[in-house]
């Protein structure tokens, strides 16, 4: 699984800076690695960033040692697992207004027994491995 050095931060009680980007660039991810900041929102909902342009981020992220958070296009389940899958580590889920909503949302990022989300070997997320997605994943998956 990987690293949420945001959520790591965030247990210790440090405090967290991120930038939210909206055009598909890779590179303006590695800038804000190399700014120093923690974590980069990758705005699907408002910006133009397509599944592939997420998961190029991503990997991006990833490299630079900071934690890629995704707003998904609406809150539903299909969208914030399609970001998900994409290697994010979190998300920022649009439009959460209720409890239900809330619960709905809570349930989509979580696997079974915690909630819905389905298990997608092969993916970034899995890091292409069958087992270690769904034994990592709720522990270190970042809810905002």
């Amino acid at each position: 699984m990987k690293q949420n050095r945001m959520k790591e931060k965030l247990r210790a009680g440090e405090p967290v800076f991120g930038v939210s980007v909206m055009i598909p660039s890779p590179q303006i991810v590695e800038m804000v690695g190399a700014a120093g900041f923690d974590w980069v929102l990758l705005d699907c909902e408002h910006g133009t960033l397509t599944l592939e342009s997420v998961e190029l981020m991503a990997m991006a992220a990833e490299a630079c040692g900071i934690t890629a958070i995704a707003r998904p296009v609406t809150r539903s389940p299909e969208h914030i697992l399609q970001v998900l899958d994409r290697g994010v580590l979190g998300v920022q889920v649009p439009h959460v207004n209720t409890a239900e909503d809330a619960r709905r949302v809570v349930a989509a990022v979580k696997f079974h027994p915690l909630g819905q989300r389905g298990l997608a070997a092969g993916t970034r997320a899995a890091a292409y491995d069958a087992h270690g997605e769904r034994r990592d994943a709720d522990r270190h998956t970042t809810r905002g």
